[in-house]
């Protein structure tokens, strides 16, 4: 039992050093990553594992101060995990505050997607500001796929607010100054300040009572 323990001992601070050269790594490659697709951002971010960017030439994204992500399957482990990904096609715009922090979450932007500061998104969240195909059938199901008429529209994400991990957010939609989304929600439907959502679709739990 004793060599045992002292096995587990020196796992343990294995494990230790390898999230403190993980961190290093992360930052180093994730700022190359930030560079090569334009990305402004502050220096300051704390990231752990390699997220996944695909910004158009002519897309924007912005980062705030004291950003903090983890990406990919050894990080925050909750379930379901994967890398970040972080997209916005031709002339859409991502703006990410100051003190935001997010893990595995996907962020598809085709027009406009705002995140304020001090956001906490949990784990494996979707934010889609696009429908991604035609909702009219004769459209859609042409050969190759016709994109015409595929409607998108902004999505806002005020201060203070938390997301809870496995939740799915579309276009249109604002969630409100220090609103709560229940884990594993939907939400299609904007959501005021000062309240607690949850559901599939979301609806209103209480309103945010301080005490």
């Amino acid at each position: 039992m004793d060599i045992m323990r002292a096995i587990r001992k020196v796992y343990r601070g294995t494990r230790v050093v390898y999230y403190y050269s993980a961190r290093i790594y992360s930052h180093a490659v994730t700022s190359f990553k930030f560079h090569l697709n334009g990305v402004k951002f502050s220096n300051d971010f704390v990231g752990f594992g390699i997220p996944i960017l695909d910004i158009n030439m002519e897309g924007k994204f912005t980062i705030g101060k004291k950003f903090w992500f983890n990406s990919g399957k050894y990080h925050a482990m909750g379930g379901r995990q994967q890398q970040c990904y972080f997209v916005a096609a031709r002339g859409a715009e991502i703006i990410i505050g100051d003190n935001v922090g997010v893990t595995s979450v996907a962020i598809i932007c085709h027009n406009k997607i705002s995140i304020g500061n001090n956001v906490k998104i949990g784990i494996n969240t979707v934010i889609y500001d696009t429908d991604f195909h035609s909702l009219d059938a004769r459209i859609r199901n042409r050969i190759p796929e016709s994109i015409e008429g595929v409607k998108s529209r902004p999505v806002t994400i005020m201060d203070g607010a938390f997301i809870g991990g496995h939740t799915t957010i579309l276009k249109g939609v604002t969630i409100g100054r220090n609103s709560i989304v229940g884990a594993g929600s939907v939400v299609f439907t904007s959501i005021p300040d000062e309240q607690v959502w949850a559901g599939n679709p979301a609806s209103f739990v209480k309103n945010i009572i301080y005490t």
